[in-house]
C-alpha cells in the first residue's frame, strides 16, 4: 500500500516537473515571439529610412545635374555672344586700318604724282596738273588725323630701310601765356614797380614746360617734309639732321597714327 503511494506521488512530483518544464518552454517561446516581432519592426524602420535617404540623394543628384547642365548651356551662350563681339569688333579694326592704309597709299601717291608733274610737263601744262595733284594730296591729308606737336628730337636713326626718331614732347608757350606759364610754375622773371607792384615777365618772351622726360619712337614718312631748317633744302639726309639736333633745337612735329609725315623748326622770339 505504501509502495504505490510512493509511486503515485513519484509520479505526480513527475507531472508537477514536466508542468513546471511546459510552462517555461511556453514563456520563452512568447519572449522569443516578441523579441522577433520587435526585430522585424525594427527592419522594417530600417528599411523604410534607408529608402528614403536614396530616393533624397537621388532626387540631390537629379537637380544638381540639371542645374549644372542649365548653366553649361548659360556659359556657351556667353562664350558665343562674347566671341561674336570680339569677331565684330576684329572686323571693325581692320576696315579702319584698311582704309588708313588706302589713305596713306593715296598721299604717297599725290606726293608722287607732284614731283613727277613738276619736273617733266611744260609751264601751262605743269601748272595744271600741280592744282590738280595738290587737290589730291590737299583732300587726301584732310582725311588724315594730324597731332602738332612741339618736341625735341633726342636721337634720329635708320631700322631697315625706315628711319626713326626719338622726340621728347614738350609744351611751348610765347607771349603773355608763356608768361603766366612761367608764373604758374614760380619759374617768371618779376620785378617791383614804383608804385610796389609786382611784374612778371620774361627775358626771351618763350616758355617750355617739360613735364616728362618720356621718349617716344616715332616713323618717318618716307616723303617726310622738312621745313625752316635752312641745312636740309631736299629729302632728309641723316647726317646733317644728326647735326641740326646737337643744338637741341625745338621742333614741330605733325604726326598721324604715330607716324610723322612733317617737321619745322620752331622760330623763337
Amino acid at each position: 500500500m505504501e509502495n504505490k503511494e510512493d509511486e503515485l506521488l513519484s509520479v505526480q512530483y513527475r507531472i508537477e516537473k514536466s508542468g513546471m518544464k511546459q510552462q517555461k518552454l511556453e514563456n520563452r517561446l512568447v519572449s522569443i515571439s516578441e523579441e522577433l516581432k520587435k526585430s522585424k519592426r525594427n527592419s522594417l524602420i530600417f528599411m523604410i529610412f534607408f529608402l528614403t535617404v536614396i530616393l533624397v540623394m537621388a532626387g540631390g543628384i537629379y537637380y544638381l545635374s540639371e542645374k549644372d547642365a542649365s548653366f553649361s548651356n548659360d556659359q556657351s551662350e556667353n562664350t558665343q555672344v562674347d566671341i561674336d563681339q570680339i569677331q565684330k569688333t576684329n572686323d571693325s579694326l581692320q576696315e579702319e586700318l584698311v582704309k588708313l592704309k588706302s589713305d596713306i597709299a593715296d598721299y604717297k601717291k599725290g606726293l608722287v604724282y607732284e614731283t613727277d608733274s613738276l619736273g617733266t610737263a611744260s609751264a601751262d601744262t605743269t601748272n595744271t596738273n600741280v592744282e590738280g595733284e595738290k587737290r589730291i594730296a590737299t583732300d587726301t591729308l584732310n582725311k588724315l588725323k594730324f597731332e602738332r606737336k612741339h618736341c625735341y628730337v633726342k636721337k634720329v636713326f635708320r631700322n631697315n630701310g625706315v628711319i626713326f626718331i626719338e622726340a621728347d614732347f614738350i609744351e611751348y608757350y610765347k607771349g603773355r601765356k608763356a608768361v603766366e606759364k612761367a608764373k604758374e610754375n614760380n619759374e617768371a622773371e618779376y620785378d617791383i614797380d614804383k608804385n610796389g607792384d609786382t611784374l612778371y615777365f620774361l627775358y626771351d618772351n618763350y616758355y617750355v614746360s617739360n613735364i616728362s622726360n618720356k621718349l617716344r619712337r616715332l616713323e618717318l614718312n618716307d616723303k617726310v617734309r622738312i621745313q625752316d631748317i635752312n641745312q636740309i633744302s631736299r629729302g632728309f639726309p641723316l647726317k646733317a639732321f644728326q647735326k641740326i639736333i646737337a643744338d637741341k633745337p625745338i621742333m614741330i612735329l605733325e604726326i598721324s597714327d604715330g607716324i610723322v609725315y612733317k617737321i619745322k623748326k620752331q622760330k623763337l622770339p
